[in-house]
């Protein structure tokens, strides 16, 4: 199985100088066959958030709070079958084509089933 992603960022909040709330949709669906099982644990997923700058190397790190939740699903899971979304993190990451800057980076576990659409919402807090 492969787990395809879609991002659609909002506008970013400017709430004061130093502090930024980034929100958005990621969507989130497992390509192939795939068996659900009552004990299976949640997919983990990571995204790379688009239209937030980038952390210059040597920058101190940010203070990141990182929230989702589920907004909706392909098909509703089965009666007892886990669903949502859990561990949400958010950090700023090397960026994986190589470069000085870190970017910021959604993570966190869902049980995806066929797919899963989450809201998000992160705030960065520069010192």
């Amino acid at each position: 199985m492969a787990l395809q992603f879609d991002i659609q960022p909002a506008p970013p909040l400017q709430l004061t100088p130093s502090c930024t709330i980034y929100t958005g949709t990621v969507r989130l669906a497992m390509t192939g066959r795939f068996i659900q099982s009552l004990k299976a644990p949640a997919d983990e997923f990571g995204v790379f958030v688009p239209d937030v700058p980038p952390l210059l190397d040597g920058a101190p790190e940010p203070r990141v709070w990182a929230d989702a939740y589920v907004m909706s699903t392909v098909s509703a899971p089965a009666s007892g079958f886990p669903s949502g979304v859990e561990y949400v993190r958010a950090t700023y990451l090397a960026d994986p084509r190589g470069g000085d800057s870190r970017w910021l980076h959604l993570g966190g576990a869902a049980y995806i089933t066929k797919g899963i659409a989450l809201s998000y919402r992160l705030t960065v807090q520069t010192t």
